[in-house]
């Protein structure tokens, strides 16, 4: 059984550190746009701000699905992976179309 609380600990301390490491890097990177970015640069960021915002709305969304008491340890470590690749696909198709709105916006803001 202490083998099953320490991953569960190191899953507790995995996702913490992963959603702070996917938000700083998606606010990084917005907050980096200036006059001098290019284009590729500038929708990158709103590429990654786009996948990240639907990261998140896709773990709300499983919460209400899924029953995470009968879920093992293992697929919870895994499931942030999952997500975010599952994010990064719809960003990518531009299903959303965030990215290119936001992209947009700061293009007209910044006269790019």
């Amino acid at each position: 059984m202490s083998s099953v609380l320490d991953v569960s600990s190191l899953y507790d301390s995995y996702s913490s550190q992963l959603s702070n490491v996917a938000a700083g890097s998606a606010s990084d990177k917005i907050s980096g746009v200036s006059k001098d970015s290019s284009d590729e640069e500038l929708m990158e960021a709103c590429k990654s701000f786009e996948t990240y915002f639907v990261q998140k709305m896709i773990e709300e969304a499983k919460k209400t699905t899924e029953n995470e008491d009968e879920q093992g340890e293992y697929t919870k470590m895994f499931a942030d992976m999952r997500n975010e690749q599952l994010a990064s696909s719809i960003t990518e198709s531009g299903q959303i179309g965030l990215a290119q709105q936001l992209y947009d916006n700061l293009k007209q803001q910044y006269n790019l």
